[in-house]
């Protein structure tokens, strides 16, 4: 593990800095830009945003996954000035006092199971979305969705299998959606369609 990465992301995020994150060793070439709101030896938590200056998602992130680190260049200079001009206002995901005495990763996950908030984990660029309910110093259970937001039930993963715990996204916006309209979805499909529900010409 390259401990200079954690040193410049601490010293980064004490500044305030928007930073752009090369992450991904199968795309060497792609990078992400964010905000740091928390790291540790293991992980960072990163507020990241789109091209355009809007809040893409929160997301964890594994610090050995790093592979280099810009910041002061004109591409975040123009993101944060497009946040100012949008007066877009980041929403932290841990309390500023929060110690993370367990790790980054752990904090937050039991932060999310009190909140009962919806999150993603992507493990071997799989996504697993729904809600934890127990977490501890090595394995996190979920409660899962199915592809329409109903509950599944529930799987067991282990801490080290996740490449990124991921909240706040369109991905999880969409199953609190389908989540709060349960009850409509579920009526719906149980109605028999009517003939007045088909065209004339549909009919062969």
């Amino acid at each position: 593990m390259n401990h200079y990465f954690t040193y410049l992301l601490r010293q980064l995020m004490e500044r305030k800095k928007i930073v752009s994150i090369y992450a991904d060793e199968q795309h060497p070439e792609e990078f992400l830009v964010g905000y740091l709101e928390k790291v540790d030896a293991q992980h960072y938590l990163i507020c990241e945003f789109t091209p355009w200056g809007e809040v893409d998602a929160y997301r964890i992130r594994r610090m050995q996954d790093v592979s280099g680190v810009l910041y002061g260049e004109e591409y975040e200079e123009r993101i944060g000035l497009m946040l100012k001009l949008k007066d877009r206002k980041i929403r932290r995901v841990l309390p500023r006092d929060a110690q993370c005495e367990d790790g980054v990763l752990v904090t937050v996950l039991q932060q999310c199971r009190e909140r009962r908030e919806i999150v993603s984990l992507i493990i071997n660029q799989e996504i697993y979305c729904g809600r934890v309910r127990e977490c501890n110093g090595l394995y996190v259970t979920m409660e899962l969705f199915d592809f329409f937001g109903r509950v599944e039930g529930d799987q067991i993963f282990e801490l080290r299998s996740i490449d990124i715990l991921q909240l706040r996204s369109g991905e999880e916006q969409m199953y609190k959606c389908l989540e709060e309209h349960q009850a409509e979805i579920d009526k719906t499909e149980a109605e028999e369609p009517s003939y007045e529900d088909h065209h004339p010409d549909d009919v062969p």
